[in-house]
């Protein structure tokens, strides 16, 4: 018999209202893809099209400051070691092959466009130095795994060889 306690629980949880309802899908999946991209919405939808134009369902994502900078240039070693182990997490529950890492222009975590002098060329080429960083931290750690990188602008997306 359960105690007072453990009845006004099932009470509760009888009672639940809820503020947004919606079915989840709750089965289990494979993630096609592991992302880490930056928080800053702006290129939030960007990132969505983009994903959705490859067909890609489910996806395990990140979304920390500076996104692939937690790779290339972490605040701390943990931040790095954090991260490794989300994508480790990922692999292991989700089976997933492939991690894509993004940038993007004018990134606070990286003192916006105002650390090139609004140069967008030199920008870029910050840039494309640190996802090949992130991709040798990744790769070093997860060999077997792809890894793509991209950095996000204006006017779109660019793969980084």
């Amino acid at each position: 018999m359960p105690g007072v306690w453990a009845e006004k629980i099932i009470i509760k949880l009888v009672e639940q209202k809820y503020v947004y309802q919606e079915d989840a899908e709750t089965e289990h999946y494979h993630a096609e893809v592991f992302t880490v991209r930056c928080f800053d919405n702006r290129y939030w939808k960007q990132f969505k099209h983009f994903i959705k134009d490859r067909g890609m369902g489910h996806i395990d994502t990140e979304s920390v400051a500076g996104g692939a900078k937690i790779f290339a240039s972490p605040e701390k070693d943990s931040d790095s070691d954090f991260m490794l182990r989300e994508l480790q997490k990922s692999e292991l529950l989700h089976h997933t092959k492939k991690v894509m890492l993004f940038t993007h222009s004018d990134c606070g975590a990286y003192g916006g466009l105002t650390r090139f002098n609004g140069d967008k060329d030199a920008e870029f080429l910050f840039h494309t130095d640190e996802l090949h960083k992130a991709t040798g931290v990744v790769c070093d750690k997860f060999s077997h795994l792809k890894v793509e990188a991209y950095f996000m602008n204006q006017g779109g997306i660019v793969r980084i060889p």
